[in-house]
């Protein structure tokens, strides 16, 4: 018995998004201080950012627009100047339940929006 596993029961987090080129990807057209990846619930799979700049921190929100200076992110990762950092989270990607937003920060507890020096790549459903 064959079973095309495109056929499957979608979850509720991909409703409105079925597309058979999974994951999904969106990047920043230019350099960027942020990018809003998903609004609504979803998974992150991985993502990489070029950053442009000084070193810096790139924080990840379970957020649906971009929050506010001296918000809490989910995720804190570490830019060193002008290089590459890539994250994964495997087959299973990592879930959001409002969104998922890629913001650069001065600081790593808390959100301070850098400038706009990075180009950033998300691969997510």
């Amino acid at each position: 018995m064959s079973e095309n596993l495109l056929d499957v029961q979608r979850p509720y987090w991909t409703q409105g998004e079925y597309n058979e080129r999974w994951p999904l990807n969106k990047h920043s057209n230019a350099y960027a201080a942020s990018l809003v990846v998903k609004s609504g619930p979803g998974k992150l799979y991985g993502f990489t950012v070029y950053n442009s700049g000084a070193a810096q921190f790139v924080l990840v929100f379970d957020a649906a627009t971009l929050p506010a200076n001296g918000s809490v992110p989910a995720v804190v990762l570490t830019a060193a100047a002008t290089a590459n950092l890539g994250a994964s989270w495997g087959d299973t990607g990592r879930s959001f339940d409002v969104g998922c937003v890629i913001v650069n920060s001065s600081t790593g507890p808390t959100l301070t929006i850098g400038a706009a020096d990075c180009f950033i790549d998300a691969q997510y459903v």
